[in-house]
């Protein structure tokens, strides 16, 4: 695949395929009554759009696992409520 700069505000890009993959892909732009380059500029933007939105939640995925690994081996931090809530627990069960 090419890209190729130009001096428009858009960009070419050539690839080569198939005799037959670009038979299919032509009738399936007919069927819609759009441009081939249309076509695959759609088809093209709707996959990279799927396949970067599935690497975010799968990063995220693991990001989020690794801190909530880590604030559940992770000693709980001790704050005034805490302490309160640990006296009147004392207090209330008599130890």
């Amino acid at each position: 695949m090419i890209v190729r700069n130009t001096t428009k505000k858009e960009e070419r890009m050539e690839t080569r395929l198939p005799a037959a993959a670009k038979q299919q892909i032509e009738q399936a732009a007919a069927m819609q009554g759009r441009s081939v380059s249309d076509f695959v500029v759609a088809a093209a933007l709707q996959e990279a759009s799927k396949v970067i939105e599935q690497q975010r939640i799968i990063l995220l995925t693991v990001v989020e696992s690794f801190a909530l690994a880590e604030m559940m081996v992770a000693a709980p931090k001790v704050n005034a409520k805490a302490v309160a809530a640990i006296r009147r627990y004392r207090k209330t069960m008599g130890s």
